[in-house]
């Protein structure tokens, strides 16, 4: 209980600082009275803002508040971190760090850099010395951003590395116990496309080793770079990139080789680094294509995710679904194989789910359906929205037999629909749901292997999820 109250007022105090610099009139009238040592620290950020400066929070990242608290030291007590632009001054970014004096607060260090923002910040133990160093992306220009990671000891700032960068990931990746920094670098010189890892050593973030992206590539996608464990619990970095085709992938080079017949000109494509042999490799590239031509896909709305929740990274691997009725080439529906890689850049396939992004489930599909379903929707008025799949093989001369429903019901009578003949309820708990999910096994020649039961257990809702730290 202890624990659970200092969490709270941890949280209730970071809540403070990140709103009460920066009300309205009528705002000042809604928080109660901040405390006195609060008060003092407010007093030492106006001294910054009245002498020409300005907030400039973070703009991206999920650190984005203008003050921020962190143990830097690693003495237990926070430090209030708070980013400002200076716009008289060469180095307009400034990021001040106040450390509590008995009732006071005092600016113990200041982190100084030319730029128009500050793009990304984080806080990371890079070298294993109690505390955390200060990680910054520095906005340059429009197109150009520097990477800088800061140790701040006995109040002085030593910049441990800066290197031009398009995205980074922090973690373990030699499983030391010691982060290193992972720096992607996209939209370089031809071979510039590459991963570089920076490893803490003797004081400084030395860059280690190097490995490449895969040529082709034409930019990160959006939030492409994750970290997260292979199938044997090693640590990786995906790198997911938009991807324009250079003819060096054949369809049939593998098991889980794409559609060659229906996909569009540009696709997504995902490399994996891991730590192998004492350094940094792509362990999914081809060194002969010089591409992850076995990550490369056409359908690019999902991306990697641990989609049976046993910390596992899976990389998705779609296939397109025949619909006998449409005479467009276009695809409208979509098998997606989850793949587990190991770090010999080798793939395992964990199962395979028809992925409904549009009404947030899945459904993991039996191995004995692979080419003989077809799928197909039926939206009507009153918030009701129908899967149907039916039993179909490719070049059959029969219409396609349906023989399984899942419904996504809205609105105020979605429980009586949800509740009429033949359907039945597919999760436990959703009476407070504003979405209710039932399914239908219709009558049908063709067994497909599930009972209600089974239809259940084969269904999940699609959730959002956080990759994996050390």
């Amino acid at each position: 209980m202890v624990k659970r109250f200092r969490l709270v007022l941890a949280v209730g105090l970071l809540l403070l600082l990140t709103g009460c610099f920066s009300q309205s009139v009528d705002e000042l009238y809604a928080p109660p009275k901040a405390p006195d040592d609060y008060l003092k620290l407010d007093e030492k950020i106006n001294e910054m803002l009245n002498s020409g400066g300005e907030y400039a929070a973070p703009l991206t990242g999920e650190l984005t508040q203008k003050v921020q608290l962190q143990d830097l030291d690693g003495d237990g007590g926070q430090e209030a971190i708070a980013f400002f632009r200076v716009s008289s001054d060469e180095r307009q970014l400034k990021i001040c760090i106040y450390r509590q004096q008995e009732e006071n607060y005092e600016l113990a260090a200041m982190i100084e850099s030319a730029g128009t923002a500050i793009n990304v910040v984080g806080y990371q133990d890079l070298d294993g010395v109690p505390g955390k160093e200060i990680i910054v992306g520095w906005q340059q220009s429009d197109k150009l951003y520097s990477l800088a990671a800061y140790s701040i000891h006995n109040d002085q700032v030593l910049e441990l590395m800066r290197t031009e960068y398009t995205d980074f990931q922090v973690c373990d990746l030699d499983m030391d116990g010691i982060n290193e920094i992972v720096v992607i670098h996209t939209g370089t010189a031809e071979n510039g496309n590459r991963a570089e890892l920076y490893d803490y050593r003797e004081g400084v973030m030395e860059l280690d080793s190097a490995a490449p992206l895969s040529r082709g590539i034409t930019g990160l996608s959006e939030d492409g770079v994750r970290s997260g464990l292979l199938q044997d619990g090693v640590p990786a970095v995906f790198v997911d990139s938009l991807y324009a085709s250079t003819g060096g992938y054949s369809s049939g080079d593998s098991l889980f080789a794409f559609n060659s017949t229906v996909h569009s000109e540009d696709g997504n494509i995902t490399d994996i680094f891991a730590w192998k042999n004492g350094k940094l490799q792509n362990i999914t590239l081809n060194s002969v294509t010089g591409e992850s031509d076995g990550t490369i896909r056409w359908y690019t709305a999902v991306s990697a995710k641990d989609i049976n929740n046993d910390g596992i990274l899976e990389l998705p691997d779609p296939y397109a679904l025949t619909d006998p009725n449409s005479l467009s080439i276009a695809v409208n529906f979509w098998a997606i194989r989850w793949l587990q890689y190991d770090s010999s850049g080798e793939a395992e396939l964990v199962f395979t789910t028809y992925y409904n992004e549009r009404d947030k489930w899945y459904f993991i599909l039996p191995e004995s359906w692979e080419g003989k379903i077809t799928v197909s929707r039926n939206d009507v008025a009153g918030g009701e929205r129908a899967v149907i799949f039916s039993y179909w093989e490719e070049g059959g001369e029969t219409d396609p037999l349906p023989f399984l429903v899942i419904y996504a019901l809205s609105g105020d009578n979605r429980f009586m629909r949800a509740n009429m003949a033949g359907r039945f309820r597919l999760l436990p708990d959703d009476a407070d749901s504003d979405t209710i999910y039932a399914a239908r096994l219709l009558q049908c020649d063709w067994d497909c292997g599930l009972d209600e039961e089974g239809v259940k257990a084969n269904f999940a809702l699609i959730t959002n999820e956080w990759s994996y730290e050390t």
